[in-house]
């Protein structure tokens, strides 16, 4: 059982995401007021979302360029995510907070692509390169990272923002709070580009609506607890900076909040255990729970964040759940922008469908039980 296609480098109008090349960087640094040196480009990244680039720059200098198309991110879209990580940096959350133009935006939109640029930190990248979505390599690691993750939510409490006007490829909760959960995620469903040409409502009513009903049922009497609150919606080790500490690393800054949203505290946590702690990726196609560094991470969590018994039973109805809006845009994504059926095929398959029947199962039951009680 798959998490989602990995590592996919079809690509924006079915050809592969370009590299960034020298003449991008030359004609691209100015806008930040920065030269790039004579061989800029140090390291390059084309993930099934967008292209990336490590840049040395002539003062010796270097930082992180990143493009996405516009069928993805917009200018605006981008400035909603540069906004969220500029309040946390100034409640003193290390986080990559995005570099200014000469203009004062942070977001450079061209015809065909928008680009943001990021500064490079002492501390190290260590999951980059590795698939995402994979288990942390050490139970100390885990709880580092439910450390942060806490105090992310924390910062993020004074934040004041709508949700999102519906990107592509984001944490959506906003369409699973329905009073029935086919009065807000059927429409909504409806309004993603693409996405029905693939996937219509009635195929969406008949595979998925039966599997997660059970689940948005237990959730629902819980929600006016559920405060909303800004989350980064795609917690991971990944998309974390480690700090050397002792014998082993610590989680130290966070970046990539290009799936942030207006959620809750319980939905982020759901999403950074879904993506963490049950081993998809599994061979023999059955999903083994790291129970240790789950622990670990969401008592860690609660050392910095104490939880209510309330916020305890959401983060268990969300789990089954946070994992939709994301894997409904993605087939979209994989389907219309990149016209790649059968990864559009996988995300539906294996991630939306797959995903909800395993918590169906024991091992799921389980899961949903031992994070109701921890």
């Amino acid at each position: 059982m798959s998490a989602r296609p990995l590592g996919l480098e079809s690509g924006y109008n079915g050809c592969v995401w370009p590299y960034l090349t020298d003449k991008d960087i030359t004609t691209l640094l100015p806008r930040w007021g920065v030269q790039p040196d004579r061989n800029p480009l140090l390291w390059h990244s084309r993930r099934p979302f967008s292209s990336s680039a490590i840049i040395a720059l002539d003062d010796g200098g270097r930082l992180f360029l990143k493009r996405h198309g516009q069928a993805l991110r917009s200018a605006n879209t981008l400035t909603e995510e540069h906004r969220f990580t500029r309040h946390l940096a100034r409640q003193g959350l290390p986080v990559s907070a995005p570099l200014p133009m000469l203009d004062g935006q942070t977001a450079l939109a061209t015809p065909d692509y928008t680009y943001e640029a990021f500064p490079l930190f002492t501390e190290q990248d260590a999951y980059r390169g590795l698939d995402s979505w994979r288990p942390y390599h050490s139970t100390h690691q885990a709880a580092s990272s439910g450390t942060l993750l806490a105090q992310l939510h924390q910062a993020s409490e004074a934040y004041q923002a709508p949700p999102r006007h519906n990107p592509p490829l984001i944490s959506a909760r906003h369409p699973l709070l329905g009073d029935k959960l086919a009065d807000s995620l059927i429409p909504w469903a409806a309004e993603q580009s693409g996405l029905a040409a693939f996937y219509t409502p009635a195929s969406l009513q008949r595979d998925i609506l039966p599997l997660l009903t059970p689940f948005h049922e237990a959730l629902h009497p819980l929600l006016p607890d559920d405060h909303p609150l800004w989350g980064h919606g795609d917690w991971h080790g990944a998309n974390l900076l480690w700090r050397i500490e002792g014998q082993d690393i610590t989680a130290a800054r966070a970046f990539d909040f290009g799936m942030c949203d207006q959620t809750s505290a319980a939905f982020d946590l759901a999403v950074a255990i879904e993506r963490s702690f049950i081993n998809w990726l599994d061979p023999d196609g059955t999903p083994a729970v790291h129970e240790e560094q789950l622990l670990a991470f969401i008592h860690a969590y609660d050392a910095q964040r104490p939880r209510s018994t309330a916020e305890k039973h959401l983060t268990a109805c969300w789990l089954p759940l946070c994992h939709v809006t994301f894997a409904l845009s993605e087939i979209a994504y994989y389907s219309d922008v990149l016209g790649n059926k059968e990864a559009a095929e996988v995300s539906r398959r294996d991630y939306l469908i797959g995903h909800a029947q395993w918590f169906h199962t024991a091992r799921g039951q389980a899961l949903l039980t031992l994070l109701k009680e921890s």
